[in-house]
Parts: structure tokens; C-alpha cells; sequence
């Protein structure tokens, strides 16, 4: 029985752990192959399809900026090179990319600073959706009380020795994928950048559009989301002016 048990336990972390793996790495090679045949539409379908399922990576958003690039969106080009130097802000090709598309637009490039350890982190946290990082979390507490339930009622010795230490690995394993959900939480509810989408977007002195107009935006520009209300995002630009705009204009990072 206690065999069974942690055959079963096995199999089912693993199995876990394989789908992870296998369905986001399928797509991207859809993407890929799509992208490499000109089939530009198709690419960006196939790589929205691995966002969807909750992944996310500097390759993925900058693959991404490609196609629409090669599309001629060029707002949605800024829109996941941006997403990618999130991720590494220090990615030569990412930046060059997005510095491209700027010029082209003529919207101006804000720089972005972490540090090497940010980075690595918000790398590994961008693999699963919060959601994703959770449920492995929950999987590993629920080895660990597994485990401990079989060191304290194992039949015999050698089981409730090696429940006793897979229980205690679990548990202190499930730190790290908990952690890692709650700062994708925060990447995912918490952003504060958006770009700019619509090339009919306005900024407002108030949230109303019968309001002052402070400036037009570009398509591509990028913003400071510091505030929302009723549908409308209060901004800030580079060089300090702060306005409000709807919310259906711009595109968050």
C-alpha cells in the first residue's frame, strides 16, 4: 500500500510537471514555424495562444514584437518589446528592436533599471501565471502532508523515515513556487506602463472628454499609469506632464 502510494505521487508530480513543459513549447514552435513561412497573422495567433495558456518569456513577448512588426502594427511592436524588457531590460536585441520601432513611430523611449537579481527573478516568475505558480504550490504543500501522514502512520520504519524527509523537501520547496505566484500577481494586477494604441489618443486635463486637452499622443508612446477611474487611466510622461485618457486607447505592459 505504501508503495502504491508514493508511485502514485510520483507519477502525478511528474505528469504535472510535464504539461507545464510540453504545451507552451508546442505552440511557440507553431509560432515559429508560421513566422519563418511569412504567415504573419498565423504567427501572432499561435504565439497569443501560448499567452493564453499562461506563459510568458522575453522570447515569447519578443518574438511577438516581431510578427507584429513584420505585420505593420508597429504599436503592438512597442507594446511586447516593451513586455519583453520588462523581463530583461538589458537585452541588447530587445532594446535595439524597440528603439527601431520608436524611430519609426516617433515616439520617444523611456529607459527602464533593475537590477541583475530582479531580472533573473521576474524571468522565472514570467514562466507561469500566478495562477500556474499556485497551484504547484499547492501541490508541493500537499506532498509534504502526504509525507508527513506517512511518517507519522507509515507501517514501517523505512517509510515514515523517507515520508518524514520528501514531507519536510516538499514543504520547503512550495516556498519558492508560492512566492513566485505572488510576485507574477503582482506583474499581472500591479503593472504601472502603458503604451499607447490608438493613433487618435488624446490626453486630458480631467476624466472627461469634453475636458481640457493637454496633448495628442503617438501611437507607441509610453506611459506612467498612476491612477484609474471609471474607465479612464491617469498618466504621466517622461518629461512630468500628467493628463487622464480612456483606457481604450492604450495597451498595458
Amino acid at each position: 500500500m505504501d508503495k502504491q502510494f508514493w508511485i502514485f505521487v510520483a507519477l502525478l508530480f511528474g505528469l504535472q510537471s510535464l504539461a507545464i513543459a510540453s504545451a507552451p513549447e508546442q505552440l511557440l514552435q507553431a509560432g515559429h514555424e508560421a513566422y519563418q513561412d511569412k504567415d504573419y497573422p498565423a504567427a501572432i495567433s499561435r504565439y497569443e495562444a501560448v499567452r493564453d495558456a499562461g506563459y510568458e518569456s522575453v522570447a515569447l513577448w519578443y518574438n511577438l514584437g516581431n510578427a507584429h512588426y513584420k505585420n505593420g502594427d508597429l504599436a503592438a511592436a512597442v507594446l511586447h518589446y516593451r513586455r519583453a524588457q520588462r523581463l530583461a531590460p538589458k537585452n541588447q536585441q530587445v532594446r535595439s528592436n524597440l528603439q527601431l520601432v520608436q524611430d519609426e513611430l516617433g515616439a520617444p523611449v523611456v529607459q527602464i533599471r533593475q537590477s541583475a537579481t530582479v531580472r533573473l527573478w521576474n524571468g522565472l516568475a514570467g514562466r507561469l501565471r500566478a495562477r500556474g505558480w499556485a497551484w504547484l504550490g499547492i501541490l508541493l504543500l500537499w506532498i509534504g502532508a502526504s509525507g508527513l501522514a506517512a511518517w507519522k502512520w507509515g507501517s514501517s520504519r523505512t517509510y515514515r523515515k523517507a515520508g518524514f524527509f520528501l514531507g519536510l523537501l516538499a514543504l520547503l520547496a512550495a516556498i519558492l513556487p508560492l512566492s513566485l505566484s505572488y510576485s507574477r500577481a503582482q506583474q499581472e494586477y500591479l503593472r504601472t506602463e502603458a503604451v499607447v494604441m490608438s493613433p487618435e489618443a488624446s490626453l486630458y486635463l480631467a476624466p472627461d472628454s469634453i475636458s481640457e486637452q493637454v496633448r495628442e499622443l503617438v501611437p507607441g508612446e509610453i506611459l506612467e499609469v498612476t491612477d484609474e477611474l471609471s474607465g479612464w487611466y491617469k498618466v504621466r510622461l517622461g518629461d512630468t506632464t500628467a493628463g487622464w485618457l480612456p483606457k481604450d486607447v492604450v495597451a498595458v505592459v
